[in-house]
Formats: C-alpha cells, structure tokens, sequence
C-alpha cells in the first residue's frame, strides 16, 4: 500500500528480496524448478502471509529480535546437550486418490528421518567434509507422533482424508477442511505436517514461526517426497524434505539467503556465505569460481550438504552448530515453548468407568433471559459402555441441582445434553457442571469430571440518560464498556495525545497497523432511553485521511455506530461515515500521521434516536473498519434528551439560533408580533434553569447570549412572551 512499515530484521528483507528475485520483474533461479530440481515453497508463502494475514509481516520482524537476542546470549556449542525436548506431531495425509494416500509406514518413517537429522543421528554424516566437521551439530529435540488426539481420544499419529482437490498450493488451502484439506489440530500441543500433491515440481513448503500462535504453523510436503523410500520418489527419497521444510518452521533460512549475489545471509555465522542455491550432489571442494558456489576468495567450499541447501536428499547430512541454537531458540521462548507442556505424546490409558463434562457449550456471552438452560458436551472416557452418570451443576457456587443421565455411550462417545434450567440474577456468573458415578460406581478418573462457562445476564432496564463518557479516565474501556479486537492487532485505546475537552480520547489507529478490512467495536453499557423525552446522540470525532480522495476515493477508513434493542443479540446500523463525509479537516488529507492541534480539527456529530425512545435497554456499538489510512479519535459522547421541559410551540412566536452547534457566543432572532418583552432560558439536560436572560420589546430583536461558560453538551433554549414559549435545542461545543 502506501506506508510501508521498516522491516527491522535483516532476515525479513532478505527474504522479501530472494522471493522478488526468483519471481518478479522478469527475474528466475538459475535452474528452473523442475521434478529433478529441488524447490521449496516457504518463501512464496511467506509473502502470502504478509499479503493476506493482518500484523504478520511486524509479528515476524519484532519476533526475530527476539530470536537475535537470544542467539546473543546462548553458547552454540550447548545446543546437543541440551535437556531432551519432545515435540507431538500429527501427519494429515490429504489424498484424491489411493497413489497420494500414503501409508502409515511412509509417515512413520518421514519421523524417523526428523529424529535422525535434527539429533545429528543420521547415518550419512560420513560425507561431511573435516572442514565443516567441526561445527556439524544436532539439537535434543524427540518428534513423537501423537498418541493422543485434541479430544483425548487414542491415535496412531497419522490421519488420513480424502479430498476432491487435484492439486495444492503454497496458500494454505490443504490445511482447511473448508478448502479441501483438513483443519489442524491444537497448534499449542502439536506441530501439524500435512502430506499432499503439490504437483510435481514444488516439494514442499513451511511457516516460519512468529510471536503469536499461529493455526496454519506446520509443514506442507509433497506426497512424492514424503518419507524413507517406500514410495518417495528419487532423487527426494531419503525425507529430507521433510527436515528441510522443518527447519524453516524452526527458523531456518535459505543457507545463500535467497540472494545470489552474495549479500544474503542466513543469519547463521558458521554458515559460509555463498553464491546461490546448490543443486544435485556436488563435489567437494567447491572454490569461488563454481556455479552456486563460495563468495569469498580462499574459502575452499560452500556448505552445500546443509539441510538448508537445495541439493538432492542424498547430497543433505547436516545442521550448523548456530543453526541448531536457532531452533532452540523458537522452542525454548514464547509462543512456541508450550508444546514442551503437551500430553500429545502421553499414551490414552482408560479406566473402566469415566464420565466427563467434555464441554459447557451453553450458555455463553451476554443474554436478557434470566432462565438458563445448560448444555454440556458428556463424554464416556471408560473402557465400558455408559448407561448412567449424575450431573450436578451450580451458577457462582449456589445451591446444586441435580440431573441423573441415563442413556447408552460407548467408549470414548460423545452426546449433547440439556440440563434442566436454572434462574440466574442480573450480572457476570459462573457455570459449574460435575459429573459422577458412572454406572452407578466411583469414577476412576476425577481430573475430568469437572467445566465451567462465563456468561451475563442483562436484565432489567439501563442506566439512565445522560450517559457520557470523555475517556478523562486511565481505565480503559471505561467501566461497563466491552472491546471487541477480533484480530488481537491494534485496537481502540485511550491516548492523552489529543482531545476536544479534558486530557484524553480514543483513538483507533489506522495508520501503523498494516492491515485492511479488520474491524474494532467498543460497546456502551445498557442505556435507558425511556428515562428522557427526545433521546439524541452526540460525540466529538476528529479525522484526516492519509490517501488523496482526488487521485484514489477508495482508500478511507470507516466510523459506524450500531444500536442494538435485544442485549446485543443483533444490531442496527444509524450512523455511517467513510470518504471526505469523515474527515474533519482543510485539507482532509496529508502524507503522515494525524495528531489533531486545534478545537478546529474536531466536529460534533449528532445522531437522532427518536425511534428508539421507548426502549429501556439499548446498547450502542462503535466500530471502526481499517482501511490501513490514518488515526480517527472519539470524545465526549453524550447519549441524552430532554427531562422537565415540555416542548410546544407558540404560534405567534417564531425563533431562529445562530450559530449551531455553537463555541460559545450564540444569536438568538425573535420575532413576536405583538412586541412584548421576552424572557430568554436556558435549560441543561436534566432540566435545570442554566442561564436567564430578558429580551427588549418590539416585534423583531436579536439577542447575543454568552454560553461559553457552559459545558459541552445539548441544551435546550426557551423563548416565552406572553405566556406562551418556543423552543429550539442547542448544541455546545467549544
């Protein structure tokens, strides 16, 4: 797009560069991907992620600070006597047809081979010349194929689906069920490899780590590749593809750096910095003047038997010692340390009778009905049929009810049940649900028996008008509101950096955080509008555009305000601004960051709410739609009408303001026909008598009246002569 975030990590631009060079502005590989040709596809990926996926590319780059820091401080060398680190995988073999079905055999063997190069094991180091001995390493890390699946159930590791897809890409697709592939299990307790056709010449790709979980973090190898012979086609028959691909998920790059004019680098000092990519099994030693081959003058060869090469699985049989730190580095450190606490490679061991609350699925959230009907997930983890169990089940403690099932679940099934409901007050509650005697006997395992679900109810009516909120407090969103931030990026927040009144505002930013199409909602309280006559809203917006309307209309961000009438069940939409119609400035745009100065850059914003002056628990939602242009900041929004004053009109009065929304000074034009004095009022929200003033006699006058004393907010202004009185709402706003 427009701004362009620094890339921070010399990584990441190597990266972004070596993806350009293979495949942009007329630019290839030297060798043409080929079935007799290795290609990897985790660089196109790459740049699909930063493309598609809101906050990667700056996710991945504040990540591999992290990392550098922690190569800083670690001694390489430590790396093979490290503590054993055991990490669950599970192989989702996608196939369209029996040949792409691999067995279980192959998938097991495809393990194997991870175990062997990743712990220095394998076999073929013997053809690691003595110049790179010295730093050949291996980490502690144990690839167990998972023996227990997400739900708790009994697996061999390897799962098997088919598909109508012929061929997949570096998109992501085959890790989706929707798409055709199928969905991953828990990213927090295993590593997902998924086996697949990529067609004959891609063999597979990777997701590089970032400092998030990630729900497509895993490998994608072809099918033809995959595994110890067996199948696997040559010359990619030995799974180093598979140790390839995973080492890119540990952080691993393209030992030339994807950069063939020797400025790329790995990021790995015991790497020799080379040419470009190696191919085939080439001899050694490999001087400068050899295609791929060193870039310094008197290295005798590129380290073209590294697992991060492109040469063929024969040629591959070896990690560097700094290369195996970079991988303790991703699963000794935040997010990805958490698979060293999976139970995915504990073994299923049932007992006779035990009955579960797999899950509470209702209730959830925010409902207006103070009876709540319980729904739970049962499940029979014993070996034996379940016929019975007793479900016991209490809101924030309370009295327990009790509820005997009875029914026929075998082992390890699952069945949906609803609980006879409880009444529930007004407020945040816990639901506890406990299950026991299964089969009329103890139950031999009590570590599942128990779950629990959060939810409010919003009985009753709101809080009355006036509701305003300046956001002058550090708590943020204010007390009662609710923020809803879908993406877990950059949000509304509280910023002291401007504001209409006081010492704050929101603000949403839209201008450093690299993403389109996301929306951030804040959600008020319940707001009685019954409690005043003619319920408006009004709030303060401020906003510039980043991208000139005149040479591209179509970049803007958007403001919406929703009211829902049914505790949040569904909204509506009565207020929508995007374009110049947002923009609260002359110019309205500008190539930088808006901070608004002046009471000026502000406008007031007003939203009638007559329709819906009859309900007594309305909920507004304020939600920004990111379209990556610049910074939009709320303050001082006042929902409020009229309490105490009865509008009417005189007929023989007729009263003009000026201007309005007024900064302080305010005209008032009276024409009364029968030039008696006037008596000029004012009248706050509530109703109370603000300001008095009279008028002179005669049948026209204009009145100038000082309100600049008054605070921010909707007043109304009552014109009485002769017993009778007009009426004329004002907005202040300085």
């Amino acid at each position: 797009m427009r701004k362009i975030t620094p890339i921070v990590s010399a990584i990441a631009l190597t990266l972004s560069g070596g993806v350009f060079a293979q495949t942009q502005n007329g630019k290839v590989h030297k060798h043409e991907p080929s079935a007799t040709h290795r290609s990897c596809g985790t660089n196109d990926h790459h740049e699909f992620l930063k493309k598609t996926r809101p906050g990667y590319e700056k996710d991945f780059n504040e990540y591999n600070k992290m990392i550098d820091a922690y190569m800083k401080k670690q001694d390489a060398s430590t790396a093979k006597t490290a503590v054993n680190i055991t990490i669950p995988v599970v192989v989702h073999v996608v196939y369209a047809n029996a040949t792409e079905n691999i067995s279980d055999a192959r998938a097991i063997s495809q393990v194997d081979v991870l175990n062997e190069d990743f712990q220095k094991l394998n076999a073929d180091t013997t053809i690691v010349p003595a110049l790179f001995k010295p730093v050949a390493s291996g980490v502690n890390v144990t690839f167990c194929l998972a023996q227990r699946d997400p739900s708790g159930n009994p697996t061999t590791g390897v799962v098997h689906k088919s598909t109508t897809v012929g061929t997949f890409g570096t998109g992501d697709e085959v890790k989706s069920a929707a798409t055709g592939g199928d969905d991953p299990w828990d990213v927090s307790k295993y590593v997902n490899i998924w086996v697949c056709d990529l067609g004959t010449s891609l063999l597979g790709y990777g997701e590089f780590p970032t400092g998030a979980l990630s729900n497509t973090y895993g490998l994608v190898l072809n099918y033809r590749y995959t595994g110890r012979n067996g199948g696997a086609q040559a010359p990619f028959n030995l799974g180093r593809t598979g140790t390839h691909e995973f080492g890119h998920c540990f952080n691993l790059y393209h030992i030339w750096g994807d950069e063939a004019a020797c400025t790329g680098s790995d990021q790995c000092a015991d790497t020799p910095n080379q040419k470009g990519e190696n191919y085939g099994t080439p001899a050694f030693p490999q001087g400068t003047g050899a295609t791929g081959g060193c870039c310094t003058a008197g290295d005798q060869s590129s380290m073209f038997m590294n697992y991060m090469d492109y040469t063929d699985d024969a040629g591959m049989a070896m990690f560097s010692a700094n290369q195996c730190t970079r991988i303790l580095a991703v699963v000794n450190n935040a997010p990805w340390n958490v698979l060293q606490s999976s139970d995915g490679c504990t073994p299923v061991v049932l007992v006779a009778n035990d009955a579960s609350v797999f899950a509470v699925t209702s209730p959830t959230g925010t409902s207006c009905n103070s009876s709540v009907s319980p729904v739970i997930t049962l499940k029979n983890f014993g070996s034996s049929a379940m016929t019975s169990c007793t479900i016991t089940y209490d809101i924030d403690g309370g009295t327990p009810s009790v509820y005997s099932w009875s029914g026929s679940l075998a082992s390890l099934a699952t069945t949906s049940v609803t609980l006879p409901s409880i009444a529930a007050t007004a407020g945040s509650h816990t639901l506890t649900v406990t299950t026991s005697n299964p089969n009329g006997t103890a139950d031999g395992n009590t570590t599942n028996d128990s779950g629990t679900t959060t939810f409010t109810i919003l009985g009753g009516t709101g809080v009355s008008m006036p509701f305003t909120e300046g956001f002058e407090s550090t708590t943020f969103v204010p007390t009662g509101w609710t923020l809803n931030n879908p993406d877990g990026n950059d949000t509304w927040a509280r910023t002291t950096a401007a504001k209409r009144n006081g010492v704050a505002s929101a603000r949403m930013d839209n201008y450093t955080t690299d993403y389109t199409g996301q929306r951030d909602e804040m959600t008020t309280p319940m707001i009685d509008l019954t409690s005043a006559s003619n319920p408006q809203l009004t709030f303060q917006l401020s906003y510039k555009l980043y991208t000139n309307p005149t040479s591209n209309p179509n970049y803007s961000d958007t403001l919406e305000v929703l009211i829902s009438t049914d505790c949040g069940a569904t909204y509506a939409s009565i207020y929508k601004k995007f374009g110049t119609a947002l923009t609260t400035t002359t110019p309205n745009f500008a190539n930088s960051e808006f901070i608004p100065t002046t009471n000026a850059q502000w406008r007031m914003e007003t939203v009638s709410l007559a329709s819906y002056a009859s309900v007594a628990n309305a909920m507004f939602k304020i939600r920004n739609g990111s379209q990556y242009e610049n910074h939009l900041y709320l303050d001082d929004i006042n929902i409020s009408g009229t309490v105490g004053i009865k509008e009417k009109d005189a007929v023989s009065i007729s009263v003009n303001v000026f201007p309005n929304p007024t900064n302080g000074m305010l005209n008032v034009e009276i024409n009364n026909p029968t030039g008696s004095a006037s008596e000029i009022s004012v009248y706050n929200v509530i109703g109370e008598k603000v300001l008095t003033t009279m008028a002179v006699k005669g049948n026209y006058s204009t009145q100038t009246l000082d309100m600049s004393t008054l605070a921010n907010g909707v007043y109304q202004l009552e014109v009485k002569a002769d017993g009778k009185s007009s009426f004329k709402k004002i907005v202040v706003s300085k």
